[in-house]
């Protein structure tokens, strides 16, 4: 199976919901908006300029950026899923914002757009990207000369688990991992295919999500994404629901 995010037009309604309200979940989640806030104040949003998110999804980021206090630029999302642009444009309609455009693309190579944007921002996608260099390629092209590229995404392959399940703490994060990520290790490949796109590296920001004794991000990609893996091919429904049920535990 591929990358879920990559097919997300070819899979049933129910799972297109819930992936919709995943991202919209987890956008509102405190931790990460605090991570997307503190590295927009260390770039310096361009209040004043155009914008584009690569891989925007339901447009959550988009109305971050079009929603900071000042702002009167314009922003453009783009997402190779016309589900998920879809339903950025309806959110973002009962929002009531309204410099904020959406249009279908893959992000590997256009000829649209070219060198009109002051920013150009790819959140929590190039994890899914199976052609780094030609989504790398399709970011630089955007970006006006002088531009800044943000790019936003996790360490996948330090993602860790422990639900006092030793066995199923190691196996059940690899098997959503196989189809929910398609390169977990991209984080750490992105300094040299910057470097070979003569793209120069400003800032390098980390953070660490943690949730010990209670959370939100850990159990749910677990209980959203495991039938997933399941239906899939990949895990053991019995498996999972063992598993499910020691998170539970673990948290009370």
């Amino acid at each position: 199976m591929a990358d879920l995010f990559q097919i997300i037009d070819d899979i049933d309604a129910d799972k297109q919901a819930m992936v919709i309200k995943r991202l919209e979940d987890r956008a509102q989640m405190p931790k990460f908006a605090a991570i997307r806030e503190n590295y927009f104040d260390k770039i310096g949003l361009p209040l004043t300029g155009r914008i584009h998110e690569l891989g925007c999804g339901t447009g959550a980021v988009c109305r971050a950026i079009a929603s900071q206090p000042g702002f009167v630029g314009t922003v453009v999302g783009s997402d190779l899923s016309a589900t998920l642009i879809e339903a950025a444009k309806d959110i973002t309609a009962k929002s009531g914002l309204r410099n904020i455009e959406y249009y279908r693309a893959d992000g590997q190579g256009s000829d649209v757009h070219h060198g009109q944007y002051d920013l150009v921002l790819a959140h929590t996608v190039i994890s899914h990207v199976t052609n780094l260099a030609a989504f790398l390629g399709e970011a630089v092209r955007l970006a006006r000369s002088g531009g800044q590229i943000i790019l936003h995404d996790g360490d996948y392959a330090s993602m860790t688990f422990n639900t006092n399940t030793p066995e199923l703490d190691l196996k059940m994060p690899e098997l959503i991992l196989q189809v929910t990520v398609a390169n977990r290790y991209v984080m750490r490949e992105i300094p040299h295919l910057l470097r070979q796109c003569d793209v120069r590296i400003t800032h390098a920001l980390a953070d660490v999500v943690l949730e010990t004794g209670n959370g939100e991000y850990f159990p749910g990609l677990a209980k959203n994404y495991g039938p997933i893996a399941v239906s899939a091919g990949f895990a053991n429904q019995s498996e999972l629901d063992q598993w499910v049920a020691a998170i539970d535990r673990a948290l009370s």
